[in-house]
């Protein structure tokens, strides 16, 4: 989410050769072992052809990825969650530490970066698919578009959340079915569906826990991501929205078909939400940190005068919970206990 571009140096030495190579129909299989030193050797995958619609396209491997770059910390989650870290040559894109349960697979990927890495970066492991969580990733400014990617013969997949960008007005409110189809998908081009369909069972299992009995009806809450003088509250259509709408909650800008409209304090104050669902990112800009923020509400005088200010009513969540990815289940979890905790919700 709204991740700063990574700046790459120009592409030299056999990095411009590979890109050369390929764009002429060299094929990324041209490429030898030697040119690759970031890239892992990767596991023989059996099982023929598949295909998913995704944004509009198909998606089609001959067998399943077993040299898969993912950008952006939800698809990083995605595959180490379906235990397909031993298929990754490549990451990057992480905005909080990954859970516990995924740290000792996490470490063995070999990071591309922070942020987005360059288009030869990537093409420097010798990628069979590369998957991002936002449509970002795959554009001029990110690290490429996906065209460039497909016309050397490499898949891509761009979450289904993301198919508008995050610009565009929303024409539909993201769904947990979303969510849960996009483990689908990704377990079936991986070729392990059985372990998609159990991780969306214990993820349905977890929600249903989670709300079991839960009252929130009239509740309003407000998400905040970042910055200060024009903060970013979540809008109708995206994570924060379908958390809300589990929680049986309101969302105080579900008007906004924006995902993250900015907004001035004034308008904040007369939304006046019950509760604040603050972002703790780690990036360190304006108002990032759940610190930062809490400072801000304690001396800014429109922003003290909210509801929520007033009787210290506060959930934090990491950035990665409002973005679109398993961990929305575990932000559904968070916030249900917030809300139990502060006694706006039985």
């Amino acid at each position: 989410m709204r991740l700063t571009p990574f700046r790459t140096r120009p592409a030299r030495g056999p990095l411009l050769a590979l890109a050369l190579a390929t764009a002429r129909g060299g094929g990324l299989g041209a490429c030898g072992d030697d040119d690759q030193p970031s890239a892992q050797a990767a596991p023989a995958a059996t099982g023929g052809p598949v295909s998913v619609r995704n944004c509009g396209r198909e998606v089609r491997l001959e067998r399943p990825p077993t040299r898969a770059v993912a950008i952006s910390q939800p698809a990083i989650e995605m595959l180490l969650t379906l235990g397909l870290g031993d298929r990754m040559v490549g990451a990057a894109g992480w905005n909080d530490p990954v859970p516990a349960a995924l740290r000792a697979a996490n470490a063995r990927v070999p990071q591309l970066g922070k942020e987005f890495p360059s288009f030869e970066r990537v093409l420097k492991t010798e990628p069979d698919l590369v998957y991002t969580t936002f449509a970002y990733g795959f554009s001029a400014e990110g690290t490429a578009p996906r065209e460039r990617f497909e016309k050397l013969g490499v898949a891509t997949y761009l979450s289904p959340s993301e198919c508008g960008g995050q610009d565009a007005q929303q024409t539909r409110r993201l769904a947990f079915s979303d969510v849960f189809g996009e483990v689908g998908d990704i377990a079936r081009l991986f070729g392990v569906p059985g372990r998609g369909a159990k991780l969306v069972a214990d993820l349905r299992a977890r929600l249903t826990r989670a709300t079991g009995g839960l009252d929130a009806k009239g509740v309003t809450l407000g998400w905040w991501y970042a910055a200060t003088k024009a903060p970013y509250f979540a809008g109708c259509c995206g994570a924060p929205g379908m958390i809300t709408r589990e929680l049986g909650a309101t969302n105080a800008f579900e008007d906004s078909r924006q995902l993250w409209p900015e907004v001035g304090w004034e308008s904040i104050l007369d939304r006046d939400p019950d509760v604040l669902v603050l972002a703790d990112l780690t990036r360190g800009g304006d108002g990032d940190s759940a610190r930062a923020k809490l400072e801000f509400l304690r001396s800014n005088p429109v922003a003290r005068r909210l509801t929520a200010v007033r009787k210290r009513r506060f959930v934090v969540v990491t950035a990665s919970d409002m973005d679109p990815s398993l961990r929305n289940v575990g932000a559904v979890e968070k916030v249900a206990d917030g809300l139990r905790r502060l006694g706006v919700a039985r």
